[in-house]
């Protein structure tokens, strides 16, 4: 979509009273928009920065079961997890695969192996048998850069994972519907709004960060899924609810990948009995997360030294040869939204919580609130809400742009024109693909989000002493059409934000 286009449709949206508006474009409100279009619904997505930019672009990318709830023996969540999972392993091949994990238990210390033994079995049976068998291996090709001698035999077991990146999976639930009816907009913030119980309607504030103009839009019923920013949109709209968010922050930090690295492995950590993964992704592995609990989402999405020198020191416990701040080659943090009561006052660890969901529904007004949720329950939280709207709302019966999207499950973007990057095998879709055909409209949504450069590349796709400048230069001249800003200000204002984000950080250490 170019400029012209777009400024089009923004213009338009004041003459359009939607069936719903969904707030926010993360991997909940993205399937949700997904499922309402393929019903029929006239939607509109609003998302203040890009899609899946706050937390559904830091995960550790997996479609699990929940293995970790069996510490506190939430089966019922693992059960249901396991359904998810392999449901959409099955319909969703194109973006799901299984991938063997490998626990390393230690010799001395840590679990008890025959409990974890046992409790593999145990979700292997919970997700009713249709996984790999878990299984005991003495030897394995990641041996080849770890401490062989402190640990036991490992165990595997079978997850799924989303390819090629969580981000591009939220892309994937808005592509198939576009059109006057059925809108999904980023860099599009809610600024406010009303709601009129006369005309039965909601007029929403919203302003245009890329135009820099302002607009009114018209919903019958609104939808608040937010993420961690959930609170503070029904703050602002004086809307109460029955439970809240707790953020807990998980940092990440992405290394070289060793050539013998083909399955993620799961550790033990030092403390909280919890566990972190060194997880192989392109040239790079990731490894963590922490398990912070923070107050605000602004203090959570930020790594700190501190972040980063408790992941160095957890992962050099295992590595034969080991790391420090210069072998860091991306950094990767979100906050993870745990749905609590409105009275629960959390003084433990964050891991006793389950990742659950909840949705309500306002009692006086057209108006639901999404607290929780992941990639792996994403599709059953949005037919949860979607079901709870089909019972007060009657679709517009919008018609779908093509038969395919009617489909419950996403479909593949078209074959993109595809570029290389330098140091990095795969070719990615090209910038001028992504930004007519993708709704991307900044570098940094090219490179973090539409692409892997960011995370493959040092220092955000710039390289370790700048030398791709030039690159990123030639890419940005893709989106000056969106902006005031040319394509060499624009690498300016990139090179200063990981200068800040990540260069100043490392130095720390």
């Amino acid at each position: 979509m170019n400029l012209q286009s777009r400024n089009q449709q923004v213009a338009a949206l004041g003459h359009t009273v939607y069936d719903v508006a969904i707030i926010g474009g993360g991997i909940n409100g993205a399937c949700l928009y997904h499922h309402l279009c393929a019903r029929g619904y006239s939607v509109l997505l609003l998302d203040k920065g890009d899609f899946g930019g706050g937390t559904s672009q830091a995960s550790a990318m997996m479609i699990w079961g929940g293995l970790l709830y069996l510490r506190n023996w939430d089966v019922r969540t693992v059960r249901r997890l396991c359904v998810s999972r392999d449901r959409m392993m099955r319909d969703l091949g194109e973006w799901v695969e299984p991938r063997r994990f490998r626990y390393l238990p230690l010799k001395s210390g840590g679990r008890s192996k025959t409990l974890v033994r046992g409790a593999l079995y145990l979700y292997w049976l919970l997700g009713g048998c249709s996984r790999s068998l878990p299984r005991r291996q003495n030897d394995f090709d990641e041996q080849a850069f770890l401490k062989r001698e402190q640990f036991a035999a490992s165990l595997t077991y079978e997850e799924a994972c989303v390819a090629p990146s969580d981000a591009r999976f939220v892309l994937s639930w808005l592509l198939a519907h576009r059109g006057p009816q059925q809108v999904a907009l980023n860099h599009c913030a809610l600024e406010g709004g009303v709601h009129d119980r006369g005309d039965r309607r909601w007029t929403l504030e919203v302003k245009d960060s890329l135009t820099h103009t302002e607009h009114r839009v018209h919903a019958r019923w609104v939808v608040n899924a937010a993420g961690v920013w959930t609170d503070a949109v029904n703050q602002r709209f004086g809307i109460e609810t029955p439970c809240k968010h707790l953020l807990s922050k998980g940092a990440w930090i992405g290394i070289k990948r060793h050539p013998n690295h083909h399955d993620p492995l799961l550790f033990d950590t030092t403390n909280n009995g919890d566990s972190m993964s060194l997880i192989p992704w392109g040239p790079i592995a990731l490894w963590g997360p922490t398990e912070t609990i923070v107050e605000a989402p602004e203090g959570g999405f930020a790594t700190q030294p501190d972040d980063i020198r408790f992941l160095l020191d957890e992962l050099n416990r295992h590595l034969r040869q080991p790391l420090t701040p210069a072998d860091v080659v991306s950094l990767r943090c979100g906050v993870r939204p745990l749905v609590v009561e409105r009275s629960f006052q959390h003084n433990g660890h964050s891991l006793d919580l389950s990742r659950r969901h909840r949705i309500c529904r306002d009692r006086d007004r057209p108006w639901i609130s999404v607290f929780g949720g992941k990639l792996t329950n994403c599709v059953g939280l949005a037919n949860e809400v979607a079901r709870l709207i089909s019972a007060v709302c009657a679709p517009t019966r919008v018609p779908p742009p093509r038969h395919e999207c009617r489909r419950r499950w996403p479909i593949a973007t078209e074959d993109p024109e595809r570029t290389m990057y330098p140091t990095l095998a795969e070719r990615f879709p090209s910038a001028r693909w992504c930004a007519e055909h993708e709704m991307c409209r900044r570098l940094e949504d090219y490179l973090r989000r539409r692409t892997n450069i960011a995370q493959w590349v040092p220092r955000g796709g710039l390289g370790a002493q700048g030398e791709h400048r030039a690159q990123l230069a030639e890419i940005a001249q893709a989106f000056s059409q969106y902006g005031d800003d040319s394509a060499r200000a624009q690498v300016a204002a990139y090179e200063e934000q990981i200068q800040a984000c990540f260069d100043d950080v490392l130095a720390a250490c």
